[in-house]
């Protein structure tokens, strides 16, 4: 039952809070029965931690309170150093800062005299923060942050987290608050450093801000807005930019309202004055300060145009940045997910036993999960951006729905849902239409019915809605018994980001793009989403669809058996410098009786080319030598023949422009699914 304790802990650091409660609540009822005391505290730790992320804050204190009083009873010095830390991390969340304070010392005082250095750095880290940014005594949260970074120097494991860049932030700040700027610009420079190097995006954008906001107070506007850019480029977003214009825009608005009011004194003054002098000058003196006035204006308007223009061309710039960050973001998430699924898809064709089977499936589908919420990041940028495009292929709508629902037969059996599929004969069985994105819609809708639905019916349905000729109208629904949603919360559920919140334990929150995407591909389809819903009687998506008819499809076994035996014995050459790619690569191909040869980068390709002959090459596009373009270039200066498709992560137009550029013969999009994947191969070869 340790094992099982340590596993509610991890679950409740991955985030898994309804997860953790469940395993900590059998872990403690066995610890009761055997009167384990320790294993008693150790649950009800996990459990006061995990109710105060789930808004139980009454029960989160309760735990915690417990835990205290097993450990301090057992004198288990290690873990009561935690109990502490955890109770003042409650009563920092209530404003209760002196509370939290004497937990934090508690926990620091015997995490000394117990010699536990680890254990000093979580509530040390706490004490600092409180000390710094909401008791304003600064040098007493240096003092605590610089024995963190003491302590760290000594710790191998700490220092490439988080933790080290955020403590230079803190100690940035708080230098620059007592007027030591010499050590404020070191540990500015350090968090640069450290963040970087770590990829700590976040805690670079943090910085940024943060101290764009210390030199605004100090009324320096121009080392303000640098920062500010800085802050954007990481933040991805043109609102800081907006910000800082306000700021700018205030700064102007005090500068007219400073003068305004110097004016009306000076007048007051001359009014005094020219009580005795001749109407005349009167007149004089308010043109010279209507010109003045107007003059003023001039220039403020002047300055203004120039710094509309300034910022036109720095939201360019930013937005440019942004289609190469989504290209690359696109690129380094994909090729670790493709390693994972088809390794997962491997090793599930292997004869495992029926657990491993299960943490497989389990792994398979996370990871596919993970992927579909990158598409569907990647697909919101595509529609602002206004580059999603419509991609006619022949299809069949069963063959379609029934590939879909079984990609999601490990959601609905975790969930004990059931799933029904109400299929119309009458609709032809072979379609011309978008069927990637019509695949998306059907994905979010029911992964959407999933989460809101725990062991209940789940009904899909297609039906032939009008026949048109030479196209049809289908109607589509998607239908659960779950939760339902409020009225006056129906259009709220497709903005980008909402979460609906959930009483469901076995639910998920998820990213809240689901049904925006929904909304948005609908959209380009000609379509819209309609929902029916109340409370506690769940929820119905429906939306029609016009397609073109197909007069003949292709039978897929028939097309897949041409396919396999044109491609056996194929000699292929695999360009790929990473190692899990090239073992996924090869062992797909390998079942498919096609010869495989692999090399790590460019310039082992060209050599060995110089000296074989090959089918087809298969060529990654980032590689740190040479690149798969300026490999596949300096291949076709000796050998414009042998066919050659790019292997690639990145999700871009001008990814895909490049391809054809440099005289690639097609592209796959990793991770692919294998049909697609021999497919593409055959094509090319053949062609």
């Amino acid at each position: 039952m340790s094992k099982q304790a340590d596993r509610a802990f991890k679950l409740f650091e991955q985030g898994k809070y309804g997860e953790s409660i469940t395993i900590s609540n059998r872990v403690l009822q066995f610890a009761k029965t055997t009167n384990d005391s320790i294993l008693m505290g150790r649950c009800y730790a996990s459990l006061g931690n995990s109710h105060y992320y789930v808004s139980k804050d009454s029960l989160s204190f309760y735990y915690l309170f417990k835990a205290q009083a097993i450990f301090e009873k057992k004198k288990d010095t290690f873990n009561l150093v935690l109990a502490y830390n955890d109770l003042g991390v409650n009563y920092k969340d209530f404003d209760s800062i002196p509370q939290a304070n004497v937990y934090f010392s508690k926990a620091i005082n015997l995490a000394r005299s117990g010699g536990y250095e680890d254990d000093l750095i979580y509530p040390l880290s706490n004490i600092a923060d409180n000390k710094i940014y909401v008791e304003k005594k600064f040098e007493e949260g240096i003092e605590y942050s610089l024995e963190i970074l003491k302590i760290i120097n000594r710790i191998e494991a700490y220092k490439d987290r988080k933790l080290v860049p955020l403590l230079y932030l803190q100690l940035s700040y708080a230098y620059y608050k007592i007027d030591d700027f010499k050590n404020h610009q070191l540990y500015f420079d350090k968090c640069v450093a450290t963040s970087k190097k770590n990829s700590h995006i976040e805690v670079l954008a943090s910085l940024y801000k943060d101290q764009a906001l210390l030199f605004k107070e100090d009324t320096r506007f121009e080392k303000a807005f640098e920062l500010m850019q800085q802050y954007s480029i990481y933040n991805d977003s043109l609102y800081k930019i907006k910000e800082y214009e306000k700021a700018k825009q205030i700064e102007a608005d005090n500068f007219i309202r400073e003068n305004k009011e110097k004016v009306r004194l000076l007048e007051a003054e001359q009014e005094f004055k020219d009580a005795t002098i001749t109407k005349f000058r009167t007149y004089n003196t308010l043109l010279a300060l209507f010109v003045i006035g107007l003059l003023i204006s001039i220039y403020l308007i002047f300055k203004k145009n120039k710094q509309l223009k300034y910022a036109k061309k720095k939201a360019e710039e930013l937005s440019k940045a942004k289609s190469n960050f989504y290209s690359e973001i696109s690129h380094e998430l994909r090729t670790p997910l493709y390693g994972v699924i088809e390794l997962s898809k491997l090793l599930l064709k292997e004869n495992v036993n029926s657990s491993h089977e299960e943490y497989l499936e389990s792994l398979n589908f996370s990871a596919s999960h993970l992927l579909s919420l990158i598409n569907n990041v990647l697909e919101l940028n595509k529609i602002e951006s206004g580059k999603i495009k419509l991609e006619v292929l022949d299809f069949t709508l069963k063959t379609l729905i029934n590939n879909i629902v079984d990609s999601l037969e490990f959601a609905l059996r975790n969930s004990q849902n059931k799933i029904h599929i109400e299929f119309d004969d009458a609709i032809p069985i072979a379609l011309k239409g978008d069927s990637l994105k019509l695949s998306q819609v059907f994905i979010n809708l029911i992964s959407n019915a999933i989460k809101f639905t725990h062991n209940g019916n789940i009904y899909v349905k297609a039906k032939l809605s009008e026949d048109l000729g030479k196209y049809v109208k289908i109607y589509f629904e998607v239908k659960d018994d779950g939760l339902g949603i409020s009225k006056e919360k129906q259009e709220q559920i497709f903005e980008k980001f909402y979460q609906e919140q959930t009483q469901v334990e076995k639910s998920y929150k998820g990213s809240g793009l689901g049904l925006s995407i929904v909304k948005r591909i609908l959209k380009v389809m000609q379509s819209s989403i309609v929902i029916e819903s109340n409370v506690n009687e769940g929820a119905s998506f429906s939306f029609e669809i016009i397609f073109a008819k197909k007069e003949k499809i292709k039978l897929k076994n028939e097309t897949c058996e041409n396919v396999l035996k044109a491609i056996v014995q194929k000699r292929i050459l695999i360009v790929d410098d990473n190692k899990i790619n090239q073992l996924v690569t090869k062992k797909i191909l390998t079942e498919f009786n096609v010869i495989t040869e692999v090399v790590d980068s460019g310039t082992q390709a060209i050599s060995i080319l110089k000296e074989a002959t090959f089918d087809c090459i298969l060529m990654d596009l980032h590689m740190p030598d040479i690149d798969g373009y300026e490999t596949t270039s300096l291949i076709r200066e000796f050998n414009t023949k042998t066919p050659i498709i790019a292997l690639t992560a990145s999700s871009s137009e001008e990814v895909e422009q490049k391809i054809y550029k440099y005289a690639m013969n097609g592209h796959i999009m990793k991770p692919f699914l294998t049909e697609d994947f021999i497919k593409t191969i055959h094509k090319t070869i053949t062609s």
